[in-house]
């Protein structure tokens, strides 16, 4: 056991090196157990090891210590890798970022206790009880109907990628300061093909790393946002930054939005002395911003797919993909053209692959099957 633990911490730690990603992992058992209270209660606990311990295996297995031969080391590797993940196991907290993706397109801040409250409040209007372990599979058969097939993929976020933030709170660069940190929301879930990388939803933290006031001679404000902190989908982190393709996005959709976007200040006629008079435009990011960031270097992250065969489809492959509805005249098969568009000027003579037939749709899946198209 020992031997696979640091074979897959090599794994982890030369994934880290080839993506840029920096990566510490937990080594001794009050480093785990201080990474597993913060996962499954939000914050790390007072009192003795032991005890935390005994404490942690009750709220996740439902059975506190029984007196076994079990050394701490063991115990809180088994915990360790029930929670956070080992190797290619699912682990609860992969199970819990599923289950709230599939229920809601978007996973939730916070310890797992309290996710786990929140939907069942949601699911069953009332807070469950026993074990972490037996309260999550109950809400996997409410969401799913039966059990789904959760597999990890390795996926890659390119530096030129770019996705959606929302700023949590203001910020200007005319009150703000160099060095503020910065609060936002991940506004859409990031994929490689059907591999979820980052879920809509995660939290992350920012800094300001240039910043100036508005000037005379139509001199616009600065504001640059590193996006330090951004937790992936296997718990490691990677940072963003506000790049070329991610600025260039973002001032194309404020542009389709019809808002003002700050740009230079022709002074024209009214000559230099008039132009000190003339004031550029701050940047001003009211609470609830969107704006557009991409990875400081290419990362590579251990995704998770959700459904279907369990192996990673390219975005080509999921273009093609046939959504069967769920409610269909048995004796004519549909097949949604727009999901199914060809471009006008390619001809083919090729007849398209048979869908083979479905079992029944199960009922509370909150999303639609997918029969993925592949080439023989």
């Amino acid at each position: 056991m020992e031997e696979f633990m640091k074979k897959q911490v090599l794994t982890l730690l030369m994934a880290s090196l080839i993506s840029g990603t920096a990566f510490a992992a937990p080594g001794t058992v009050t480093e785990k157990t201080n990474v597993l209270e913060t996962t499954v209660y939000g914050a790390v606990q007072d009192g003795a090891v032991v005890d935390r311990i005994n404490q942690l295996d009750e709220t996740v297995y439902g059975t506190g210590f029984n007196g076994n031969s079990a050394t701490l080391s063991k115990r809180v590797d088994s915990l360790y890798n029930s929670v956070e993940g080992s190797g290619t196991n699912i682990s609860l907290r992969e199970e819990m970022d599923a289950l709230e993706y599939t229920y809601q397109n978007s996973i939730n801040a916070g310890s797992l206790v309290d996710r786990v409250e929140k939907m069942e409040r949601s699911v069953n209007g009332r807070i469950g009880s026993g074990s972490l372990q037996k309260r999550i599979i109950s809400l996997k058969t409410k969401v799913y109907g039966s059990n789904v097939t959760l597999t990890n993929q390795v996926g890659t976020l390119a530096g030129n990628q770019v996705f959606k933030v929302t700023l949590n709170d203001a910020v200007s660069s005319k009150t703000s300061h160099e060095g503020d940190t910065v609060a936002f929301t991940v506004a859409e879930n990031v994929m490689d093909g059907n591999v979820l990388l980052v879920p809509a939803g995660t939290v992350g933290s920012g800094t300001i790393t240039s910043l100036k006031k508005a000037r005379s001679f139509g001199r616009n404000g600065v504001l640059d946002i590193t996006f330090d902190t951004i937790p992936a989908i296997d718990g490691t982190e990677f940072t963003a930054v506000q790049g070329k393709e991610a600025k260039d996005k973002t001032r194309s959709e404020v542009k389709a939005a019809g808002a003002s976007v700050a740009g230079a200040v022709l002074l024209g006629p009214v000559g230099l002395v008039g132009g000190a008079f003339v004031k550029g435009k701050n940047i001003e990011y009211p609470a609830g911003a969107t704006i557009y960031v991409q990875p400081q270097d290419s990362v590579t992250i251990q995704g998770l797919v959700i459904g279907g065969d369990g192996l990673a489809h390219s975005d080509d492959e999921l273009a093609e993909a046939v959504t069967v509805p769920n409610t269909a005249d048995e004796s004519e098969e549909t097949v949604d053209t727009n999901e199914a568009a060809v471009d006008e000027n390619e001809t083919t003579t090729e007849e398209p692959a048979a869908v083979e037939e479905q079992e029944e749709p199960v009922e509370n899946v909150s999303q639609p099957i997918v029969v993925v198209k592949r080439n023989q």
